[in-house]
């Protein structure tokens, strides 16, 4: 995200805002893909079973898990992360639909918002956060989400009501959250959000893997040489002009 760079005042100066996506592509895209999968197939309910030393194989009819296969999912933010959360979702046969101002790519239904909310069992988060997407998913936004749906946002924090996905899930109105990214971190309420069954969190890492160092100093090297050449930066946010 740059939405912590005062990018108009860099433009101001001819300075040009770049990102490095793609060291944490592929981190973020399968952290999301994981995390959908587990929430569709409710494995936080058999983990709260199994702590409780309950054998819950008679409750699956009432748990009714899902297959990725059987589910229409809502990527939004078609962009590097969201194109390769498609290219993993893409063999499960998984209905996908795209949120974007840009589109979506060949093979992928481009749709708005509220259709996509309203069809998806799954809505995954990949949009940067704007003055128009700043508090995307709040209260209201969530109340239109599919019964039984689940959410995954490892973008940016502000953009889900933590407080309003915590509660639908509580009320069983959706079937599970993941939250990588809160709009204060550490979130002040870790723990009691954590306790909630369906509610699922992780401390900022869905970009973090094995090697993740050696790939930014190589992306940020490629921008570097880019803009002393004189070459489109890769992935410029803006450039002077």
């Amino acid at each position: 995200g740059w939405d912590h760079i005062d990018v108009r005042a860099a433009v101001a100066r001819g300075i040009v805002v770049a990102r490095c996506p793609m060291a944490r592509r592929d981190a973020v895209a399968e952290h999301a893909v994981a995390a959908l999968t587990l929430l569709l197939h409710r494995q936080p309910a058999f983990d709260e079973a199994a702590r409780a030393g309950r054998w819950a194989r008679a409750e699956l009819p009432a748990l009714d898990p899902l297959l990725v296969a059987d589910a229409t999912v809502a990527i939004v933010g078609f962009g590097v992360i969201g194109r390769r959360v498609a290219a993993l979702l893409g063999p499960t046969g998984a209905r996908i639909v795209a949120v974007d101002p840009a589109g979506a790519a060949p093979g992928v239904e481009a749709v708005g918002i509220d259709e996509a909310v309203a069809r998806a069992d799954a809505v995954t988060l990949h949009c940067a956060l704007t003055e128009q997407t700043r508090g995307l998913f709040d209260a209201a936004r969530i109340g239109t989400m599919r019964p039984g749906a689940v959410l995954v946002n490892t973008a940016r924090g502000a953009l889900v009501d933590v407080d309003a996905a915590v509660a639908a899930v509580r009320a069983e109105r959706l079937r599970g959250v993941h939250l990588d990214v809160f709009p204060q971190e550490p979130w002040p309420g870790l723990a009691e959000i954590a306790a909630v069954p369906g509610v699922w969190t992780a401390p900022h890492a869905a970009g973090y893997a094995r090697g993740l160092g050696p790939k930014v100093a190589r992306e940020v090297a490629d921008a570097l040489a880019a803009w002393v050449e004189g070459q489109p930066v890769p992935h410029a946010v803006t450039a002077p002009g």
